[in-house]
C-alpha cells in the first residue's frame, strides 16, 4: 500500500494504492456495484434512488451520491452532510506497460485519525483480495 496526502483545515486527503491481481472490470464490479462493495467495503449497501446507503456493524452509516462514475475506470461518491469539496473515489488503474492492476482510494479524514484510517483501508482490501483471489 502507497498512501499520499493532502492537508487542508483540520482534514487530510488520503489516497492509498493497492496493488491487486485483477483484471479492470471485475475489479471496477466490486467498486461499484451495491452486491460488489457489500462483499468487502461495508456490512450493508443499500441504494434508492442513485444514493448509495453504506451501514457497518457498529451502527455506523454513511450517506453517499454518485457524482461521477466511468465504466472500469472510478466511482466517485459525494457524502450527504460533508463540505463540498470532500468525496470518496475508488479508482482502477492499470500500468499500459507492465498490465498491473492497482486500486487508488481517496478519502477525507480528520489530520489525528490518519493512520487508524489507513488501518481500516487495508483489511477492507485485504478481504477484496481473499474474494477476487488477488
Amino acid at each position: 500500500m502507497t498512501m499520499s496526502k493532502v492537508k487542508s483545515p483540520n482534514r487530510v486527503k488520503m489516497e492509498l494504492e493497492y496493488p491487486l491481481r485483477s483484471s479492470t472490470n471485475i475489479l471496477y464490479q466490486y467498486i461499484s456495484s451495491p452486491s460488489g462493495l457489500q462483499s468487502w467495503f461495508a456490512d450493508n449497501v443499500q441504494v434508492n434512488q442513485g444514493k448509495f446507503l453504506f451501514k457497518w456493524e457498529d451502527g455506523t452509516e454513511t450517506l453517499t451520491e454518485v457524482i461521477k462514475n466511468v465504466t472500469n475506470k472510478y466511482i466517485r461518491f459525494a457524502i450527504v452532510n460533508a463540505p463540498e469539496d470532500e468525496f470518496m473515489e475508488f479508482r482502477v488503474a492499470q500500468d499500459d506497460i507492465t498490465g498491473d492492476v492497482e486500486l487508488i482510494i481517496t478519502e477525507f479524514v480528520n489530520e489525528d485519525e490518519e493512520e487508524m484510517a489507513a488501518s481500516i483501508w487495508d483489511s477492507a482490501v485485504d478481504n477484496l483480495r481473499h474474494i477476487i483471489g488477488a
